[in-house]
């Protein structure tokens, strides 16, 4: 963790119930022992400099253009929901979109992938592949997410889950029960190849 002092108003330095609560989650999650981080400030410094880094509302998107002017490597931008986003995504050089509302954990409320993704793959037509993240659960999510316009999807947390449960086997197992779904919804919905699958394929499902 970086350790790099950090100003504070005195506005922030206030002890109050809250923040008395927050110092000992701080305490008891950071490496270390407990009573050790409750008496540094590294704890409290570390979480400010996550929070520093991870919100940084000066970004722009000059900034996309000046990450493309460093490397040749592929840059696949996630996060968009907007078709206006998605060309300035084209606009900037990026090699793809993630069509993805990060879990809905950033808006509460915030509109699903699903439901942002046929707009946009339209506004982004074939300049550049979109993706789709965010609720994969099923081989027949990912049918509705080729159906809607995605030309691929990413699978989330399950792998994650299927790591924690079994290793590089249940990884394994699970991509290919999500293709064995996948391929049946396919061949339920009269789909032979992958290109077959439009949007009027939803009604059989």
């Amino acid at each position: 963790m970086m350790q790099t002092p950090i100003a504070e108003s005195d506005e922030s330095s206030k002890l109050t119930l809250n923040s008395v609560k927050a110092l000992i989650q701080m305490a008891q999650n950071y490496p270390g022992g407990f009573w050790s981080n409750l008496l540094s400030d590294n704890p409290r410094r570390a979480v400010k400099t996550f929070i520093e880094c991870y919100s940084r509302p000066s970004l722009t998107w000059d900034d996309l253009s000046f990450l493309r002017s460093l490397t040749d490597l592929p840059i696949i931008l996630k996060g968009i929901l907007n078709p206006d986003d998605a060309r300035k995504a084209i606009d900037c050089n990026m090699d793809g979109i993630i069509v993805s509302n990060h879990g809905g954990r950033q808006v509460d409320g915030a509109i699903s992938s699903m439901e942002a993704l046929p707009a946009i793959a339209d506004e982004v037509g074939s300049n550049i592949p979109v993706l789709l993240d965010s609720g994969i659960r099923s081989g027949g999510d990912i049918f509705k997410a080729l159906a809607l316009g995605a030309d691929a999807v990413l699978l989330g947390r399950p792998y994650v889950y299927a790591l924690a449960l079994g290793g590089e086997q249940g990884v394994r197992e699970l991509i290919q029960n999500y293709r064995a779904d996948f391929e049946l919804t396919m061949g339920l919905s009269g789909c032979q190849f992958t290109n077959q699958i439009a949007r009027d394929h939803l009604k059989a499902i």
